[in-house]
């Protein structure tokens, strides 16, 4: 679970008590994203019955914890002081708890049920409570951040960003010549997606902009040195069809980059991972606009069945398919095996938000 999306977007389910803040710090050559407790602050999550990922009952889920020196105070026996509780609740009980003693090294943070419990009960929460010496605070270390920088730097030649909004991140330079490709003038984009002015479209600067879609791309074939997405490649219906259209815009050797939600991650988590017996179905069916049941799925989802004919009406953007890095490697698998590319790689950590890949015809 991604603790600090779930904080960024104060998201209902969760609830802090206590003195905490956000945090960024290394650990283990990395760096790491997560939140500071102070001694007696708590974190509680509700809704964890509806999680995919959970319902397997995993011993952990790749969260962290260690002391944090505040005081700059001798080193001493404090880690027999130092604990978090954590702990399965439903209706004011706590049926389920496991406590964890530490100290200055980071360690995992088990969960708190095992396998005799069956499955999480509805509406049950879950719930961390930190205790830590004078002097020292905790530090839950939630996931390891990934840089941009890793996927960007191979967007070089000639080549297209897809649906950047007004804020593309790929950008002309000696190495790079690149133009962005959006489904309409930028001025009906606005009107929908940026009426405030938030995203900064007033300020843009859309001389390199072009009128196109995902599925047809305004580009020769065999002339594209790279294809860059991020958070597109999940609205796509087809996705397989897509990158086997992109393929032939490439040139020998070029490569699609994108970036995507981490489905467990984000608001997603309630749901399955599309499977690849249904992105086949679309593509031997020629799909390639989001149906009925995208629609359907995506708001069920959210507890809005009721909106779905009406938000397909309006062409509304939808998550169409859900990804994690197993089933998107089942899918680029299979890319590379029957659809002409030569390899890929998938950059994930556990709990990000998003996650990138690569594929090389």
């Amino acid at each position: 679970m991604n603790l600090i999306d779930l904080i960024n977007r104060k998201d209902q389910r969760l609830t802090l008590n206590g003195n905490w803040r956000q945090i960024k710090v290394s650990y283990n050559g990395a760096v790491w994203r997560g939140a500071e407790f102070s001694d007696g602050a708590s974190c509680t999550i509700s809704g964890i019955d509806k999680v995919y990922r959970l319902a397997s009952l995993p011993g952990a889920i790749g969260w962290f914890v260690r002391l944090r020196n505040i005081a700059k105070l001798p080193v001493n026996l404090f880690s027999r002081r130092a604990r978090v509780e954590i702990a399965l609740w439903k209706n004011g009980k706590r049926f389920a708890a496991q406590r964890l003693r530490f100290g200055l090294s980071a360690v995992a943070v088990p969960m708190p049920w095992t396998k005799k419990l069956g499955s999480i009960p509805d509406g049950a929460e879950l719930h961390l409570s930190f205790k830590a010496p004078k002097g020292y605070s905790v530090e839950l270390l939630a996931h390891k951040a990934l840089d941009r920088a890793d996927l960007l730097k191979r967007a070089t030649g000639n080549g297209i960003e897809i649906g950047p909004g007004p804020r593309p991140q790929v950008h002309q330079s000696a190495a790079t010549s690149v133009r962005y490709v959006e489904e309409m003038p930028i001025d009906k984009w606005a009107e929908l997606y940026d009426p405030t002015g938030k995203y900064g479209t007033p300020q843009a600067d859309f001389s390199k902009y072009v009128i196109g879609t995902a599925d047809n791309l305004p580009a020769d074939d065999n002339s594209l040195d790279f294809i860059f997405s991020s958070h597109v490649f999940e609205h796509l219906a087809n996705p397989l069809g897509h990158l086997v259209r992109w393929r032939d815009k490439l040139a020998a050797g070029g490569v699609i980059l994108a970036v995507i939600p981490e489905m467990h991650s984000t608001k997603d988590a309630t749901g399955k991972p599309s499977t690849i017996e249904e992105i086949e179905i679309e593509f031997n069916a020629g799909i390639w606009r989001p149906t009925l049941a995208h629609y359907e799925r995506y708001f069920s989802l959210r507890g809005m069945p009721q909106s779905a004919n009406e938000m397909m009406e309006k062409n509304s953007s939808i998550h169409v398919h859900f990804y994690d890095k197993h089933n998107l490697a089942i899918l680029l698998e299979k890319a590379v095996k029957e659809h002409g590319f030569s390899s890929y790689e998938i950059i994930h950590t556990e709990n990000h938000k998003d996650f990138y890949f690569s594929i090389w015809k």
